[in-house]
Formats: C-alpha cells, structure tokens, sequence
C-alpha cells in the first residue's frame, strides 16, 4: 500500500460512500455479459447450420442467464433496503 489516507478506510466506510466503491458485488454485470455472450454463440452456431448438443448447450447457457440476472437484482435491492448493522460492528440486543 501506498500510505495514502484510502488505505485507513474500514469496509463500513467504503460501502457508505459510493464513490468508493469501484465493483459490482452483486455479479450482475458479469451475468448480463455472460448470457449476451451465450446468445451470441447460439445466434452464430445456428447461423453456421450446428445441431444437437452445440445448440443445445448455447440455448441453455442462455436461457439459464435470465433467471440468474433477475435472483441477483432481487438479491441487490434486498441487500440496500437491509438495515445496516452498528457502525461499531456489535449488534445491539
């Protein structure tokens, strides 16, 4: 590390403050590439005349996207209208 003031910064401050924030943890993003990319190469694989298994396994990593993108979204939003625990990190009974 370099010493700058960011390397003092706990993962409770960095969640609160959005600029901080350079990734997306909810996967979404890497979803949505993933099922693009397999429509792609269905779209190709049919194109070029394949059959069986190829298609087969195009078609399913496509349709097996959509489901994925929409438990991740529904997992995202629940996780930002979650109450945030104690800034101290002790739950309070």
């Amino acid at each position: 590390m370099d010493g700058t003031p960011r390397d003092d910064l706990t993962q409770t401050q960095i969640m609160a403050n959005p600029a901080l924030r350079t990734r997306d943890d909810s996967g979404i993003a890497a979803l949505a590439l993933g099922t693009v990319l397999w429509a792609i190469a269905l779209a190709v694989v049919l194109l070029m005349g394949y059959t069986g298994q190829v298609v087969m396994v195009c078609a399913l990593g496509t349709a097996l996207g959509v489901p994925g993108m929409v438990l991740a979204s529904a997992r995202r939003a629940r996780s930002r209208h979650a109450p945030r625990a104690p800034a101290s990190g002790v739950a309070e009974i």
